[in-house]
């Protein structure tokens, strides 16, 4: 792992042990599985809907980053810290054009910037009540097209060099039917 401002600056890089590596990679693990936990405070009818959202519907789907860090904010780990974040903030864009704060670039944590792209990587290789799963090679085209817009480059750059270890992960555990 490099510190977020690595990005902007090679010279910058902050090298930590191995053990700080994979305590981070803890952190960032358990912060990711909770991502959306903000929905369940979302209407299943929103949820489940087997067609696309309307213009309310999809303000009232965009809570679930406030509910979720909501659940965190009398954090007692650094596990709840960073799920905090990463919930409130898995859907900011690198141009700014995310959602809630519109934070941009590297004032977004790099935990979410980090999330945003496994996420966006799942829902579109996933079948979904709203949608069938994309084949690959669109999938990975969408997350190229939108490196430096929606997402930091230089992650979906790491993202792809390590597409196919991702792959065989998933093959390990598919989609049910």
């Amino acid at each position: 792992l490099r510190s977020p401002r690595s990005r902007s600056s090679p010279t910058s890089r902050t090298q930590i042990s191995s053990r700080e590596v994979d305590r981070q990679v803890d952190v960032l693990r358990s912060a990711a599985m909770l991502h959306d936990v903000g929905k369940v405070g979302i209407s299943d009818n929103i949820l489940k809907k087997p067609a696309r959202l309307t213009p309310e519907e999809y303000d009232a789907m965009k809570e679930h980053t406030l509910i979720g860090t909501r659940l965190f904010s009398d954090a007692k780990s650094e596990i709840d810290e960073a799920a905090a974040v990463v919930t409130v903030s898995h859907h900011e864009r690198w141009d700014g054009a995310g959602y809630p704060e519109g934070k941009s670039g590297e004032d977004i944590p790099l935990f979410a910037r980090l999330v945003a792209i496994a996420d966006v990587f799942d829902a579109l290789s996933s079948r979904r009540s709203y949608k069938e799963a994309w084949d690959e090679d669109r999938v990975l085209a969408e997350l190229r097209d939108n490196a430096g817009s929606q997402f930091d480059a230089g992650l979906v750059g790491d993202f792809l060099s390590i597409h196919g270890l991702i792959k065989s992960i998933r093959s390990l555990y598919p989609d049910p039917d």
